[in-house]
């Protein structure tokens, strides 16, 4: 077996194409070489998908990792950002019976339908017994719903929800702005085009059947960007959908973060709308309640 060492775990030229308890196989875009990583992003083999596989399932041996749970939560990263930026959200989940992957993709050296492919490899890939939840951060919602419309039957995936947190589902005015300029198109990668406003409104939406919902966590940031895009009055900026036309059950938390995703508020509603598919663990929505937990809107 080879040496072992420490790695980045790999946010940018690697891909995840298999996990099994924070155990990830992971495959270089350029080499298409794969390694074998363990939850402490120590390199435990180098080598084609099945030697990797091979070598995990020894690991599994040797440490006893038998199954835990049958259910599977995926949790997609957002444009520009790593896997470790959900870490918060998946901790969250993690203490309920349910395996919990924070999925790694090159988001800034692919496009939407190449992680979308990738995305139904790795599904399949884990053999998942249960059910499967999904929850998207930013862009990645335009991942999953390209996964959908590129199956014929969706439905083997046996997804049971679809969680948006700060979707992107109509595109970005931003992205549409910097995908006309070839040095912003060189370093943020093709998919900086496809969340452009136009790409993402013609894409097909979300089956009327899978349960879906949306959270909105303000980010203290994005006043800077409608400053930069006020800037640029001469520029055609398209006029999508309200992202709340996407959902049917929607939920918008008032108090901004500078990182929404580390927010309690925001952590608490997405497990329990993962596990009851409503914001709170109660039957009832009470407008005490509500206002206790900052709901400046909701509708189920």
């Amino acid at each position: 077996m080879k040496w072992t060492f420490f790695t980045f775990g790999g946010n940018f030229m690697w891909e995840d194409i298999y996990n099994y308890q924070d155990w990830v196989i992971q495959r270089n875009l350029v080499s298409q070489k794969c390694r074998l990583l363990d939850p402490l992003n120590i390199r435990r083999y180098s080598g084609s998908f099945e030697q990797c596989k091979d070598t995990l399932l020894k690991y599994i041996e040797a440490y006893e990792l038998d199954d835990l749970y049958e259910d599977t939560v995926i949790i997609l990263h957002g444009f520009g950002h790593s896997k470790k930026s959900v870490k918060y959200i998946a901790e969250s989940l993690k203490k309920y019976k349910m395996n919990v992957i924070c999925l790694g993709y090159p988001s800034l050296r692919r496009g939407i339908v190449y992680h979308a492919t990738m995305l139904s490899i790795f599904i399949k890939n884990l053999d998942i017994k249960g059910k499967l939840y999904i929850i998207n951060v930013g862009a990645s919602c335009l991942i999953t719903r390209k996964l959908l419309t590129k199956s014929n039957n969706y439905r083997h995936y046996n997804i049971a929800r679809i969680l948006d947190i700060n979707p992107l589902n109509s595109g970005s005015d931003l992205a549409e702005l910097l995908a006309k300029m070839s040095l912003f198109n060189f370093f943020f990668g093709p998919m900086l085009a496809d969340i452009a406003t136009p790409k993402a409104m013609a894409m097909p939406r979300l089956p009327h059947d899978i349960e879906h919902g949306i959270v909105f966590a303000p980010v203290s940031a994005h006043d800077i960007a409608k400053k930069m895009l006020a800037r640029f009055d001469s520029f055609p900026f398209s006029t999508p959908p309200s992202e709340e036309t996407y959902a049917e059950t929607v939920m918008t938390l008032e108090q901004a973060y500078y990182n929404p995703l580390k927010s309690p508020e925001l952590e608490r509603v997405c497990s329990n709308f993962i596990r009851f598919g409503r914001w709170t663990d109660n039957e009832t929505l009470s407008t005490e309640s509500l206002a206790a937990m900052k709901v400046k809107r909701i509708s189920e």
